[in-house]
């Protein structure tokens, strides 16, 4: 097993910032550990929202007809009216809006540089010496099973609980500061103030709001000689009445647990959840960021809860609101956070965001008829904890085509596990409801189909040149998607297919130039560096052109020598990640490296949070601001998993887009492949060593023969077989249930 210890978090001085805490998450609440005195323990639930929907979207002008008519008009007043409806309704309220419910202080009574700070990333576990542990120190943990926060404490400190500044407060503090990250002045919220009590062991609050919603933070002081505990917890009237009461029980009992117990149990879930994967490929840098990504995601991601928002279980503790809210946001950010989990075989903390998307559909059906006025089913792209409208440019938080982007999570379910129940149950019903809906809103003109609006976010930010010539091929290539994959369901589940025949039969093809370079529309190409890459959906994460024949392979050329003409200047954190991922495609493992080391240099602070900015001036961006979202270290991780390992081509391929400057030694052990095979593999020297594939039922594979020798052994469950197969061919295996081993003679 890997070694984890190389990459835990170590400050030597007091962190004074929230963002660089140390972060503590069990998927259903987060803590960040930071402070110079007093120490601060944020406390956070990824469920604690304000709810309440915008009363804007409530209105009978708020649907996608009167957005396409107030787009395409000519008339400056119609398009202030659409950002009033469609725009300014994300910053005109406070609400709806993630929420954060302050920190548990432990004031020892100094204020100093010198607090150190250790997370172990093996046990998810974080220890503190303040003065090196000569006024205090403590030990601290989120438990992995009882889902409360754990602390051991020694020293003389006093326990106090901050309520966060925004919550409450007059009509003064209400004006929003629209920055176009959601930073909110005091008391924005104008909630009843709380008022925080300490009685038998207990501090805590109860916050009420202006809807029946109310929700609070518990903590229980238990004393013994020489130290004490804390057990804390952040509950709602989600738990059940008297919710404040159950919360003090529910701790009570946890404390006669005992500490130890309650680690153990912990740290054994843990080691658990570090034995689904790994990889090795002698770059300590991207190792780092590689293995504290995954670390967090198991933090804030985990089976029973809800998925990851922007920042997941670690809204800003700054007394603001977090930025963007802290939405949902299906406008890469939630599809990136949820890219990689399949073939890192983290599969029960990452299956929460398909349960999710699949628990909402009622929702979805409702948004789908009351604003876009079809049936089936389409999401906000920026969404609310229950799955509502937010606001946004209108481009990409109510474009339609976003759903088909969220829903390929069910497709990437069904490829990785190979469970055909899924298919038939989930993910055909649910993409065949998007189906419906997209359907139900595309125009026939001259035999083609085409939206009324088009666009490829986040291009022309919200201006009106973002509208482009309908098909965009961001929307494009998601169409085509979405109906060659149910047309490939209906085959799989003997259905009838034809109609997405149909509709294929009548889209575009990808708009290119003449030297087959990848255009956002028709008209125009890229005209200048930009975040996101949008425009080439179709060849990643679609795969609608891979880098397999020599055609594609010069649009793949032609399209990234464009990028990378226009250069990295507006580029942020994603936007490595992303670029990253189109590289992998195209084999080309140095530049995919060289785009990885630039993200984990200079966009990823030393906790492993990615911070969207250049925030410390390597000269990677114009960008130099630090909002805190998670989606980029995932689709870190996915662009280094797919160098290690790609099967979309439809046969096995260990270590596709090796570096140079790296990588001439690496391993990957039990990363997973489609159909569910696990995949182990070692290289040397720029060669694949050995090749361990690991099945729970009998299934068929090809694999690519790019071992350096034309003679290989195969050792399927002990017994051995010889296979001749010339190199760069590929070669089938029969698959029983077990191990299958494939190396060098």
């Amino acid at each position: 097993m890997v070694n984890l210890k190389k990459y835990d978090i170590r400050y030597d001085q007091s962190v004074s910032r929230w963002d660089e805490g140390l972060a503590l998450g069990n998927g259903k609440m987060g803590t960040l550990v930071y402070g110079d005195g007093p120490l601060r323990l944020s406390v956070d639930r990824v469920d604690l929202w304000d709810n309440r929907p915008n009363p804007t979207t409530l209105t009978k002008e708020f649907t996608f007809k009167n957005l396409v008519r107030l787009s395409k008009s000519g008339n400056e007043a119609d398009w202030k009216r659409r950002d009033e409806l469609f725009e300014d309704i994300f910053t005109a309220t406070a609400y709806p809006t993630k929420l954060t419910a302050g920190r548990i202080t432990l004031d020892f009574g100094v204020k100093t540089k010198n607090i150190q700070t250790h997370l172990s990333l093996k046990e998810a576990v974080a220890s503190v010496a303040i003065e090196k542990g000569s006024v205090g120190s403590a030990e601290i943990f989120l438990s992995a099973t009882e889902f409360v926060g754990v602390a051991r404490v020694y020293g003389d400190y006093r326990l106090d609980i901050q309520i966060p500044l925004y919550l409450s407060g007059d009509e003064s503090g209400a004006a929003a500061n629209n920055s176009g990250v959601g930073s909110y002045k005091e008391g924005c919220l104008r909630y009843p103030r709380a008022k925080v009590i300490s009685e038998d062991g207990y501090t805590y609050y109860e916050q009420k709001t202006h809807t029946d919603f109310a929700f609070g933070v518990v903590a229980l002081r238990v004393e013994f000689d020489g130290y004490s505990e804390i057990y804390y917890t952040l509950a709602t009237n989600a738990d059940g009445e008297n919710f404040i009461d159950r919360a003090k029980n529910e701790l009570a009992k946890i404390s006669l647990i005992g500490y130890e117990t309650l680690k153990k149990r912990h740290i054994d879930w843990w080691s658990a959840y570090w034995k689904k994967s790994e990889i090795s490929i002698g770059v300590p840098l991207l190792e780092k960021v590689y293995y504290r990504s995954w670390y967090l995601f198991a933090s804030c991601s985990r089976k029973g809860f809800y998925p990851m928002p922007l920042q997941g279980v670690w809204t800003a503790d700054n007394d603001n609101l977090p930025p963007w809210k802290g939405d949902y946001h299906h406008d890469t950010n939630t599809e990136l956070s949820y890219q990689s989990y399949l073939k890192a075989n983290r599969m029960d903390e990452g299956r929460v965001f398909v349960d999710y998307l699949w628990n909402l559909r009622e929702e979805y059906k409702r948004f789908a008829k009351s604003f876009f006025g079809v049936k089936g089913l389409l999401i906000p792209s920026c969404s609310t904890l229950d799955g509502k409208a937010m606001g946004g440019w209108a481009q990409y938080s109510l474009s339609p085509t976003m759903t088909i982007w969220a829903a390929q999570s069910f497709d990437e379910y069904w490829l990785y596990s190979g469970d055909k129940k899924f298919l038939r149950a989930r993910a055909y019903p649910f993409l065949k409801a998007v189906g419906e809906a997209i359907c139900g809103l595309l125009e026939e003109r001259d035999g083609k189909l085409y939206l009324p609006l088009s666009s490829s976010p986040e291009i022309y930010d919200n201006t009106r040149e973002a509208y482009l010539e309908p098909n965009s091929n961001f929307d494009l290539a998601l169409l085509i998607y979405l109906y060659k994959t149910l047309k490939n369901y209906a085959q799989i589940l003997g259905k009838d297919g034809d109609q997405y025949e149909v509709i294929l039969s009548k889209l575009d093809p990808i708009a290119l130039d003449d030297r087959g370079v990848v255009l956002l529309d028709k008209t125009q190409r890229l005209p200048e560096s930009h975040r996101h890459f949008s425009h080439v959906m179709c060849m990643y994460p679609l795969h609608l052109l891979n880098y397999d024949r020599e055609e594609n392979m010069r649009i793949y050329e032609q399209t990234l020598a464009q990028i990378e003409q226009l250069g990295t200047g507006w580029w942020v954190g994603f936007s490595f990640g992303m670029c990253a991922q189109l590289y992998a495609m195209m084999h080309n493992g140095n530049a995919a490296y060289e785009k990885l080391r630039a993200f984990a240099k200079g966009f990823v602070a030393e906790n492993g949070f990615h911070l969207n900015g250049d925030f410390k001036g390597y000269g990677f961006s114009q960008f130099h601001y630090r909002p805190f979202t998670l989606e980029s270290s995932f689709g870190f991780c996915d662009a280094l998993q797919e160098m290690l390992l790609q099967e979309h081509n439809g046969y096995i391929e260990a270590f596709p887009a090796t570096s140079e400057e790296c990588w001439q030694k690496a391993s990957f052990k039990r990363l997973r492949s489609y159909r569910g095979v696990l995949v182990s593999a070692a290289l040397k020297e720029g060669k694949t060593q050995k090749l361990v594939l690991e099945t729970k039922k009998g299934v068929t594979v090809k694999v690519l023969n790019n071992f350096g020798s034309e003679s290989l052994l195969v050792k399927i469950n002990g017994k051995e077989t010889t296979v001749s197969v010339a190199q760069g061919d590929v070669f089938e295996l029969v698959l029983p249930r077990g191990k299958t081993v494939v190396s060098l003679q």
